[in-house]
């Protein structure tokens, strides 16, 4: 059966910026990008399989390190890219993410999963954003619609950790620090490189990726692997999502996803968010709560 596709514009004179291109949604997200003409940077914590894939790229591309669990990494990677060398980027996907089968802690201190899947990328965005030129995009889930964000333990250090609760809370985290970011955009408190950046949110569905494999269990993530390659799509379709929140005139702000199976799988399509996830008042509490966390001012 012929793969649904759609419609990628000519990308000849665009840059895009992925993290966590080297396999997966954002491996699919750059080949596609790529070879529709744009200049693709790989923002990825294996230096080695980023240079690996992009030799594969038929585009022209750059690798930068960046592991999002750790702030002084998020730092240097963006030194790097606004330095004397740095150019506009154009498109930035947000793509990167993490789950983890017993709760850690990042370089920082942070719960891994908020760390690596919120603030990392929150952090990134904000200091690469005098280098945009359109649009940020951050790939969340629809995982967020099972969480409601603690913020007086947002790190599981006093209640139950289980990687289903944690990424939840982790996925809500993006949806509201985009939706914060969006306001800041538009109202102009955030320091954007051209007017009209804006931020579009996405849900890639039920993917076949190796973000499954994460039980810890090696019997359990076969038995998964096998249930995700009889009902999850593949990881070129799920990217279909991220690609359509990338180069479509949307409204600000808009949460695309699937259109089929409770939006697990299917062609890209306007979708519904919780109502916390909508809420600007906690959006507020959140980009509030990172600007404390980080240390790193994100107005």
């Amino acid at each position: 059966m012929a793969q649904n596709t759609i419609e990628i514009p000519d990308l000849t004179e665009q840059t895009w910026l992925i993290t966590g291109a080297t396999n997966g949604v954002g491996l699919e997200t750059a080949r596609a990008a790529s070879g529709r003409g744009a200049r693709v940077i790989l923002a990825v914590r294996d230096v080695a399989r980023g240079r690996e894939v992009a030799a594969e790229l038929p585009g022209r591309t750059r690798v930068v390190e960046l592991d999002l669990a750790s702030l002084d990494s998020v730092r240097r990677a963006a030194a790097e890219l606004t330095g004397d060398d740095g150019e506009p980027i154009d498109v930035l996907v947000n793509n990167a993410g993490t789950i983890t089968p017993t709760r850690r802690e990042t370089a920082d201190g942070f719960e891994m999963l908020l760390g690596v899947n919120v603030w990392g990328p929150l952090v990134l965005t904000r200091l690469l954003l005098p280098r945009v030129r359109r649009r940020v995009v951050v790939v969340g889930s629809n995982a967020h619609k099972a969480a409601s964000f603690d913020f007086d333990d947002p790190h599981f250090r006093n209640r139950r950790w289980s990687s289903s609760r944690a990424y939840a809370q982790s996925k809500l985290g993006d949806m509201l620090w985009g939706l914060a970011l969006d306001r800041r955009l538009r109202d102009g408190r955030a320091e954007a490189g051209s007017p009209g950046v804006d931020v579009q949110l996405t849900h890639p569905g039920w993917a076949a990726t190796n973000i499954s494999n994460a039980t810890g269990n090696p019997t359990l993530d076969r038995v998964i692997t096998g249930i995700c390659s009889l009902f999850a799509q593949p990881a070129a379709q799920a990217a279909l999502t991220t690609l359509y929140a990338a180069t479509r005139p949307l409204p600000p702000c808009s949460y695309t996803g699937p259109d089929a199976m409770r939006h697990l799988r299917g062609m890209p399509t306007l979708i519904g968010r919780s109502a916390e996830a909508s809420d600007p008042e906690v959006a507020e509490r959140l980009w509030a709560l990172a600007e404390r966390e980080t240390g790193s001012p994100v107005r």
